[in-house]
């Protein structure tokens, strides 16, 4: 898919870019922009009343394209291997670890942007009763039906498969809110099929981290120019979570696990030099990262408390 080039106002002293009319300003509708960098192929933004960042210009344009988008970013062959019975890979089970009131298994649960499946499977494996998955793209949900055939899943937004309003106890998105255009008006479009007391979840890449602090442009797992959209800090997930109409739970981050013993190995038997040294630099981001409390991924949590955003 062609990416369209957008040009910004950019003001001589004060550095401010001011969005054209052809792009959106930021979900929070706050103000302009400030570019942190720029590199050939990509600027980085960000927003200055809610500190949240945007990759310019973005892989999409609005939510229209998003299934097609993303159906062909994922079309690749086979599909993949279906982990263990009861395993627990996924990065929700880290918030679990650290939020305990999420454990206890409910009665329905909807994961947006399931991908392969992976997580739905494991929720039932888990005790929750009614798993269902949603992802727009069709190659993903397609790889989910054959890697998980008694599941329930859609390849469609929530909005169009009929579900009824306030049909969840739990809704997950884990690694999803940066691949959207508006992030707030989704989730509060998802907001209504939660009842009240229900909870959502939101995993996403932290601007706050240590490896985005090191790394800064390097930092490309997470910075994913081509594909990410906005890229959140603890407090812009704070007024997200908050102009979606949820009571904030709690805002965290969380580290991964270090890269393996046999896989540096592995490249150093393969004389990948540029490989390896592009992994030790991540490697190094997520030592910082412990060394100062900020994971390379930030997640909040929050609760309807009203049926009007109260």
């Amino acid at each position: 898919m062609k990416v369209p080039a957008y040009s910004h106002a950019r003001h001589a002293t004060t550095g401010v870019v001011e969005p054209e009319e052809s792009l959106q300003a930021c979900w929070c509708r706050g103000g302009a922009f400030n570019q942190r960098f720029r590199t050939p192929t990509f600027g980085l933004l960000r927003c200055q009343s809610c500190g949240c960042y945007r990759i310019d210009p973005p892989p999409i344009n609005g939510e229209h394209e998003a299934a097609e988008f993303y159906t062909r970013y994922y079309d690749r062959p086979g599909i993949g291997r279906r982990p263990d019975p009861g395993s627990r890979t996924s990065r929700f089970w880290q918030v679990v670890r650290l939020e305990r009131s999420l454990e206890p298994a409910g009665e329905r649960v909807v994961d947006i942007g399931c991908g392969e499946g992976h997580l739905c499977g494991e929720l039932r494996s888990a005790g929750w009763r009614q798993v269902v998955g949603v992802d727009v793209s069709r190659a993903r949900i397609a790889r989910a039906r054959r890697l998980y055939p008694d599941g329930l899943f859609h390849d469609e937004p929530l909005e169009q498969t009929g579900t009824p309003a306030e049909s969840f106890d739990l809704l997950i998105m884990d690694n999803v809110i940066e691949h959207v255009t508006e992030p707030a008006a989704m989730l509060r479009t998802l907001r209504r099929y939660l009842r009240r007391g229900g909870r959502v979840v939101l995993i996403t890449p932290n601007m706050e981290s240590g490896h985005f602090r090191l790394l800064g442009r390097r930092w490309t797992p997470e910075l994913a120019p081509h594909a990410h959209i906005y890229l959140f800090t603890p407090s812009s997930m704070v007024r997200l979570l908050s102009l979606a109409g949820f009571s904030v739970d709690r805002v965290g981050s969380f580290h991964l696990p270090v890269y393996p013993p046999r896989q540096w190995a592995a490249r150093m038997l393969s004389a990948d030099v540029k490989g390896t040294v592009w992994r030790a630099g991540q490697e190094l981001g997520g030592l910082y990262g412990r060394l100062i409390g900020a994971g390379p991924m930030v997640f909040g949590i929050g609760t309807v408390t009203g049926r009007d955003g109260h």
